[in-house]
């Protein structure tokens, strides 16, 4: 009969030791639970050695497929369980077992427990049919893993000698033969067959759902999350082990038309599932080793190859290489992660090494069983599936567990950092806030500079020319308005330093500095001409009608000491909305591009910028002009 291995179940975990060294305590825990529950539900283990010593029992090979009678000589005794095929080695038929016990007379009912019979069959007492399967022909229906119970009572039962008669369809490749019978109260028989139902029936079942469960769960897992390839690979392992693990409860072999077909299925999958198992347990340790991977799907591509391939006479031969092959494959990729386990406190697969244990174990009887090494026919790699489930849902709890704590404390470690960013930011800000101060003051500073070298300082230099110019001809009149001009200069810088509420005309502010400096560039000789144009009623805040005044002065400053011209032109206009200012001399001009221009023409430009206005500079031999170009806000 087909081996069934195991479908180990992990998945990569990365709590803290702590964690795991929980989780392990809880995983050994419940292992020796779920082993012991196994060996509690098994009483098959100590009643299939050999048959009731009240029951004697015979057996006969029969003529053809389709014989209703056994024939009456050749009955040979027999021990059971019984396996024909060392008896009538590759024999495919039907063999006649007939059990006789002697009925006490003061005895009115009594149980008969039949644990198997391997492939179909028909059960008879004392010449009345009791039990009959499906089909008794290939495809024979696979009765081989189900137990059966009677409750046997008059007349049915007759006091004397009973006559139990089986008929057996099988095939001697797959342990074809008849397991034991059990015969005694209805009580013990109903309670051993509830124990045999559980191991070979219920135990199976649910092994497959929780296969069935897993797939889907780590499919999901996996479409969600493509970067953990051991998810997808668990989730194909479990829908191989789901599709193995049905033989242990098919009655069929639909969808094909012989058991043979259906045991090269079967093992095909083992194939394939001990290869997937392989490239599992080096994903979950996150690990890659292509060769390795590339040579096992190789070899079982061969192997499914060679099943469906081999003539029907070489089939069992290539079955029984096949499947030793795939069972010893899970066993060593369990052996090997055990001792990865040991080896490496960090190991993933440390928190599965008990349930790795449990599989390695289980497989191991089931490939004595499949080699009749031991005289038995009950598998439970499939039972322990789930154990195997089990504890990767204990591993994922834990990480569960850990990344809920990570949650809650989320909170915390948010506000404690968010904290430290505010007192990173206050600092910050502080330090910015000492520096945009300090630049403040620097800038306040090099504007008044700026002012008063381009006001005061202009005002001196044409007071000073003045008086070389004329140095016996000034009286006291002159000098007092030379003082009085310097005053009022002054007094402009304070009105610009203060607030912007009394904002006044730029025509109005002309007029004084219009006046000074014509009569500056009068007494040094030099013919000034104004043009001034739609400014009237423009207002301007003080701090950019200081601007413009000190551009102006500086400007005119610049013809009076170094252009040495005669004559300068001076335009003021609006212009829509942009205000236009131009001072032209008819002087010995200077080199624009100089870049170690004197503070005159930094000042120009520092005020441009600081307008955001439009400097242009042009300057040649007899004519030198600078102009300046505002936009106006609306």
């Amino acid at each position: 009969m087909p081996h069934q291995e195991h479908l180990p179940q992990a998945r990569r975990q990365f709590a803290h030791r702590s964690s795991l060294r929980g989780a392990q305590a809880w995983l050994a825990a419940l292992t020796c639970a779920v082993v012991l529950l196994l060996l509690a539900a098994c009483p098959a283990l100590a009643a299939e050695g050999s048959a009731p010593s009240t029951l004697r029992a015979e057996a006969v090979r029969g003529t053809g497929w389709n014989d209703t009678a056994p024939p009456a000589e050749g009955w040979t005794p027999v021990a059971l369980p019984d396996s024909w095929a060392t008896r009538w080695p590759g024999f495919d038929g039907v063999v006649w077992y007939r059990l006789t016990w002697e009925q006490p007379e003061q005895a009115r009912e009594a149980g008969l427990l039949l644990h198997y019979l391997n492939m179909a069959g028909e059960v008879s007492l004392n010449g009345t049919t009791i039990s009959r399967d499906e089909s008794l022909v290939e495809p024979l229906t696979r009765a081989w893993n189900t137990p059966r119970y009677w409750l046997l009572a008059p007349p049915l039962l007759k006091t004397g000698t009973n006559t139990l008669l089986v008929r057996v369809s099988g095939l001697f490749a797959y342990q074809a033969g008849l397991g034991p019978v059990s015969l005694g109260t209805p009580a013990a028989m109903q309670a051993k067959f509830d124990g045999e139902r559980l191991v070979r029936r219920d135990l199976q079942v649910l092994g497959l759902a929780v296969s069935a469960a897993a797939s889907a769960f780590f499919a999901a897992l996996w479409l969600l999350r493509r970067r953990e390839t051991a998810y997808g690979w668990f989730a194909l392992m479990s829908v191989l082990w789901l599709v193995f693990g049905y033989n242990q409860i098919a009655t069929s072999p639909w969808p094909f038309a012989s058991n043979h077909a259906w045991q090269a299925l079967n093992t095909s999958t083992l194939l394939v599932f001990s290869v997937s198992y392989v490239v599992f347990a080096l994903r979950f340790c996150g690990r890659r080793m292509p060769r390795l991977e590339l040579a096992a799907l190789l070899l079982a591509a061969a192997g499914v190859l060679d099943l469906w391939l081999a003539p029907v006479a070489d089939l069992i031969e290539h079955r029984a290489i096949w499947t030793m092959l795939g069972g010893l494959t899970v066993i060593a990729v369990n052996g090997i992660s055990i001792v990865h386990a040991l080896r490496h406190r960090d190991s993933p697969m440390r928190p599965l090494a008990p349930f790795m244990a449990i599989s390695a174990l289980t497989g191991a009887h089931d490939l004595l069983v499949f080699t009749q090494v031991i005289d038995s026919n009950t598998y439970y790699t499939t039972m322990s599936s789930y154990v195997l489930l089990l504890g990767m849902a204990l591993t994922l709890a834990a990480q569960f567990v850990k990344s809920l704590k990570r949650i809650e404390n989320f909170n915390t470690e948010l506000i404690e950092e968010v904290n430290a960013a505010k007192a990173e930011l206050a600092a910050t800000l502080a330090q910015q806030h000492a520096l945009e101060l300090a630049h403040a003051r620097i800038g306040e500073r090099v504007n008044l500079v700026s002012d008063l070298h381009d006001g005061l300082g202009g005002m001196l230099v044409g007071s000073i020319a003045t008086l070389e110019h004329k140095p016996d001809n000034l009286g006291a009149p002159e000098l007092l308005a030379m003082l009085k001009r310097l005053r009022d200069d002054l007094r402009l810088i304070i009105d610009a330093t203060g607030d912007d509420h009394g904002a006044r005309a730029l025509g109005e502010l002309l007029v004084p500095m219009r006046h000074r400096s014509a009569q500056l560039l009068d007494a040094n000789g030099i013919d000034c001409r104004w043009e001034v144009s739609g400014i009237e009623t423009l207002e301007l805040p003080p701090s950019q009608s200081l601007d413009l005044m000190r551009f102006l002065q500086e400007a005119l400053t610049n013809a009076l000491k170094h252009s040495a011209s005669r004559r300068v032109d001076v335009k003021v206009a609006r212009a829509g909305a942009e205000l236009q200012l131009s001072v032209r001399d008819d002087g010995r001009g200077f080199a624009v591009e100089d870049q170690t221009a004197g503070a005159g023409l930094r000042s120009l430009r520092t005020r441009a910028r600081r307008l955001g206005a439009e400097l242009h500079l042009q300057s040649r031999p007899g004519e030198t002009r600078v102009a300046l170009r505002m936009p106006l806000a609306g």
